[in-house]
C-alpha cells in the first residue's frame, strides 16, 4: 500500500490553522475528549501533538462540568482601556458620521495616524497606529478597510478613450515613455 503524503501545506501551518479559529480549537479539544471517552489514556490522546497531557486533563474536567461551554477560551483581560466609555462612543460616532476634512485633515477617509491625532486632541490620550486598529476592532466592533483613491481632477472621458486606444494597439507597437493621461 502506498504511503499518503500531504504536500499542500506543512504540519506547522496545519496546526496553526487549527489553533487560530475558535471553532477548530473547540473541535480539536472534542476529538481529544472523544479519544478519552473511547478508553484511550490522555497520554495517548496527546499523540495528536496539539495539546499536552495536562491540557487534555483540564479539557475533560471542564467538559464534564460545563459541556461545550467549558471548552471555549476565556476572554483575556488585557490592559484597561485608557479611553472612557464616553470617549469610545464619541470616537465611533466621529468615524461613522464625520469626515476627516471636518476635523482639519486633507483626506476623505480616516487613517490610523489621523485617528491617533484626533484621540490625542480630543481625549488627551496617546495611542500608536497599531493600537488604534486594535481599539477599533475590539472595543468598537469596527473593521479596517483600505480606502480606494478618488481623484476629482481625473477626466473620465479622456481616461476611457486612452483605455480603448490601448486595447486596440498591439503590445509590440506601443510607445514606451509616452505620457499617460491617467
Amino acid at each position: 500500500m502506498q504511503r499518503l503524503n500531504v504536500t499542500y501545506s506543512s504540519i506547522d501551518e496545519i496546526e496553526k490553522y487549527l489553533k487560530n479559529k475558535e471553532d477548530y480549537r473547540i473541535a480539536t479539544k472534542l476529538v481529544c475528549i472523544l479519544l478519552v471517552a473511547k478508553g484511550s489514556r490522555s497520554r495517548k490522546a496527546k499523540e495528536l501533538n496539539l495539546y499536552s497531557h495536562n491540557q487534555i486533563c483540564q479539557f475533560v474536567k471542564r467538559y464534564n462540568k460545563l459541556g461545550i461551554e467549558g471548552l471555549k477560551d476565556k476572554p483575556k483581560p488585557g490592559r484597561k482601556s485608557m479611553l472612557t466609555a464616553e470617549h469610545l462612543v464619541e470616537l465611533k460616532r466621529v468615524i461613522l458620521e464625520e469626515s476627516p476634512e471636518q476635523h482639519g485633515f486633507n483626506s476623505s477617509t480616516w487613517t490610523a495616524p489621523m485617528l491617533v491625532k484626533w484621540v490625542e486632541n480630543n481625549c488627551n490620550v496617546t495611542y500608536s497606529d497599531d493600537n488604534i486598529y486594535v481599539l477599533l476592532k475590539n472595543k468598537l466592533g469596527l473593521s479596517h478597510r483600505k480606502g480606494k483613491g478618488f481623484y476629482p481632477e481625473a477626466n473620465k472621458e479622456v481616461r476611457n478613450e486612452f483605455s480603448e486606444r490601448l486595447k486596440k494597439t498591439p503590445v509590440g507597437k506601443r510607445k514606451h515613455g509616452s505620457s499617460n493621461p491617467l
